[in-house]
């Protein structure tokens, strides 16, 4: 099995120095395999606000919401969002003060 194989794939534990340098790797992954990325949830410490999780998903996850102004919208654009299940999860571990992925789908 060939080594860098891995180096491109995102896996369970691997880590990362901030959660830009998550994004920019599960972004060329996306580009990769074919799909965009968006950032999605982020969790913050309420006293430092300093970021301790967040969530990288496809750009076609979800659904968007009903429009409001739905009797007033003349030409509704396409509906772009399919609930794409993938996803990165990233979380801060205190002790390095680096972040790792605790989720992978």
């Amino acid at each position: 099995m060939d080594t860098t194989d891995f180096d491109w794939k995102p896996r369970f534990g691997m880590e990362f120095d901030s959660d830009e340098n998550a994004y920019e790797f599960y972004n060329s992954y996306g580009r990769r395999m074919r799909f965009g990325i968006r950032r999605d949830t982020v969790a913050k410490n309420k006293h430092t606000g300093e970021i301790t999780s967040r969530i990288f998903v496809c750009c076609k996850e979800g659904f968007r919401p009903q429009d409001e102004r739905d009797v007033l919208v003349l030409k509704y654009r396409a509906e772009t969002r399919t609930s794409c299940e993938a996803k990165l999860c990233i979380k801060l571990d205190r002790k390095k003060y680096n972040f790792f992925v605790n989720h992978f789908v």
